[in-house]
């Protein structure tokens, strides 16, 4: 689908692609962009395009990967000085100040190739918290894909509302669903 580039230049034109299609995508549906407008964005010929995605379609996944591994980079991610809620408060950040790349997807009805690229990303990132370790690879893979696609939910909901909640209110929101059990117990 894409390349993984091997100097830095090569990375700097592939990234250049990669913001061309997320600006393209702004105001073209995804599915009319041709690949000769993304490379004429940016003044580049089609095989330079090809040197490094084999269509739009890698063109998108190279795009949300990257975004994905600038999150785990970016030490946003898990810190063990960092309560959940302060974790999860800067998740919702990354997404707030990563929101172009949601306005696009939403637009483009592609927000599931992201919920399917992020538990991809997760499953082989080893993401796994401790608590779960425990229990049965399978058992740890189905709820590493409950929890990533109910945040990624939650993300695209809160941006599909306009972000009327903060990033620490949709953290402790997120933190109550992730630590409390699913099923309500009542009293008799």
């Amino acid at each position: 689908m894409y390349k993984l580039c091997k100097t830095e230049q090569s990375a700097v034109r592939q990234r250049q692609l990669e913001k061309a299609l997320l600006d393209a995508m702004r105001s073209t549906p995804y599915e009319e962009l041709s690949i000769s407008d993304l490379c004429e964005r940016i003044h580049v010929p089609r095989k330079s395009f090809y040197r490094y995605f084999s269509g739009k379609d890698g063109a998108l996944m190279a795009l949300l990967d990257h975004t994905l591994m600038e999150f785990e980079q970016s030490g946003v991610s898990r810190s063990r000085k960092n309560t959940p809620a302060q974790d999860l408060q800067r998740y919702f950040d990354f997404w707030y100040d990563n929101r172009d790349l949601l306005d696009a997807l939403c637009k483009n009805c592609l927000t599931g190739v992201l919920v399917e690229r992020a538990t991809e990303h997760a499953l082989n990132e080893g993401m796994m918290p401790a608590y779960l370790r425990p229990l049965s690879q399978d058992v740890q893979n189905l709820a590493l894909t409950f929890a990533v696609c109910g945040l990624l939910s939650m993300v695209i909901q809160w941006h599909n509302d306009g972000f009327r909640q903060s990033s620490k209110d949709m953290a402790q929101i997120a933190t109550w669903l992730l630590t409390k059990p699913l099923m309500a117990t009542t009293d008799k």
